[in-house]
């Protein structure tokens, strides 16, 4: 009966000190959260620096002038010499796009400035993992070119699972690779006041721990860029 009644005590101690713990979480949040929220978008977002011998472009189905932008402005900046833009395609390509589609990206992005000497096409399919499977074909490439660094412009809050995934392939190929965050539908500075920005942040955060929970990613990209 007393070993009953010490252990009810126990559990009830616990409880209360789980309880206070809580609410002193909940406390801070309340009065520090935009210090709190600004850091998650800044783990999930990390920006490394450095020059590189190119530019990554992680493109989706549709590949947007001001990213191409950005990446030419990194190569103008002299961090980089060159420009690889990753183009996923899905199982059907849309009306309008040419065969040759590669081909035909290199056309317009040297018509932003580049030479096409300095431009690299990937059309990679889209498989489960895609951002891990995509980062396998086209460090593979890289490194049978002879490139040894990347920076490697990815979409907001996307950018920590691109990273690690590039990361992770790539040093076994000798493959360095520096993170760098590009932000076109909000802003990173008080993202949760934008719906997209919310969106973002939310779903990045459980892709990036399935990818960690599934073993793709080792568990020291839980906290260390």
């Amino acid at each position: 009966m007393k070993i009953r009644k010490a252990r009810n005590r126990q559990v009830v101690q616990r409880t209360i000190f789980l309880l206070a713990f809580l609410a002193g979480g909940a406390l801070l949040l309340f009065f520090f959260y935009p210090a709190v929220l600004s850091a998650g978008g800044e783990y999930l977002s990390p920006e490394g620096a450095g020059e590189a011998d190119v530019v990554i472009i992680e493109g989706n189905e549709v590949i947007t002038e001001q990213m191409v932008r950005a990446g030419i402005g990194l190569i103008f900046s002299g961090r980089a010499r060159s420009l690889v833009v990753v183009y996923k395609e899905s199982g059907g390509r849309p009306i309008g796009l040419p065969d040759a589609y590669d081909l035909f990206l290199r056309d317009k992005i040297s018509d932003l400035g580049l030479k096409k000497d300095q431009i690299r096409v990937y059309i990679v399919p889209q498989e489960h993992p895609i951002t891990l499977n995509e980062a396998r074909i086209v460090l593979s490439k890289l490194a049978s070119d002879n490139i040894r660094s990347a920076i490697l412009l990815a979409e907001d809050f996307h950018t920590r699972r691109s990273y690690w995934s590039y990361k992770h392939l790539g040093e076994p190929l000798g493959v360095n690779i520096i993170a760098s965050p590009y932000f076109s539908e909000f802003k990173k500075d008080g993202w949760w006041q934008n719906s997209e920005g919310f969106r973002s942040f939310f779903g990045e955060s459980v892709k990036f721990l399935y990818y960690v929970l599934n073993g793709y990613l080792p568990l020291k990209s839980l906290v260390t860029t």
